[in-house]
């Protein structure tokens, strides 16, 4: 009985010093300038290139599909721009932070009642490949995307949700205004999440498939002042 109560003391505390792990907040400085940070913990599993709202995803025959349809938001069906996606590993921190300053003015939920598993792409970074593959969950697991309204362009951030996964958090609503590199959410215990960023943001990528990045600190990527390119902001 004494074993019993013993062995499950420690199923407790071992259950609770990892809750804590995942639920950790370390402190960010986020850079200054010019620049769209990563909105999640994570290792870079693809940067692709959206043309008029297709997306090249290798699902279902390797065709290309609405971006629409991965993100379940009307706004996105005739866009341009980049579509950079972040996988966050067991190991992450699971805070997700805003890539760019930006007004809320788009929070939409995309329910699902059993996810599937991401545990594909989970392998193919532990085992260090550079070449992730896509899958189906893509199109199917539970999703928020927020849309964030800059002078730039809306930029559009979702979370994805894994099989085992909580719940997806955000903290904000439409009308708030957000600092770059401020939280706005978590996933809890996991998953990815995607950032849209519009080809009107001129877009110098600095990051690559495979690199690890961090919510608030890494750089996606940098693009110039309005009126050094001659537009208007």
């Amino acid at each position: 009985m004494m074993l019993t109560l013993q062995i499950i003391a420690a199923v407790l505390v071992l259950y609770g010093i990892w809750r804590l792990y995942f639920l950790r907040n370390p402190e960010r400085i986020t850079p200054s300038g010019n620049v769209v940070v990563a909105p999640a913990d994570g290792y870079v599993v693809y940067v692709k290139r959206v043309e008029r709202g297709e997306v090249p995803f290798a699902v279902k025959n390797h065709r290309s599909i609405r971006l629409s349809e991965v993100h379940d938001v009307k706004e996105l069906d005739q866009a341009s721009g980049l579509l950079i996606g972040i996988f966050m590993t067991p190991f992450s921190v699971h805070r997700n932070r805003a890539p760019v300053r930006g007004e809320v003015v788009l929070k939409k939920y995309f329910k699902n009642q059993h996810n599937l598993s991401m545990i594909w792409p989970f392998v193919e970074i532990f085992f260090r490949f550079k070449r992730f593959t896509d899958s189906e969950f893509y199109l199917t697991n539970e999703r928020l995307t927020t849309g964030l309204r800059t002078p730039r362009g809306t930029v559009f951030m979702t979370q994805i949700a894994d099989e085992w996964i909580n719940r997806i958090v955000s903290w904000v609503e439409p009308g708030d205004t957000l600092e770059c590199g401020q939280q706005y959410g978590m996933i809890r215990f996991g998953s990815q999440c995607d950032t849209f960023i519009p080809d009107s943001f001129g877009l110098d990528v600095t990051v690559g498939v495979g690199q690890r990045v961090y919510a608030g600190v890494t750089v996606l990527g940098t693009y110039a002042d309005p009126a050094q390119t001659g537009d208007k902001p």
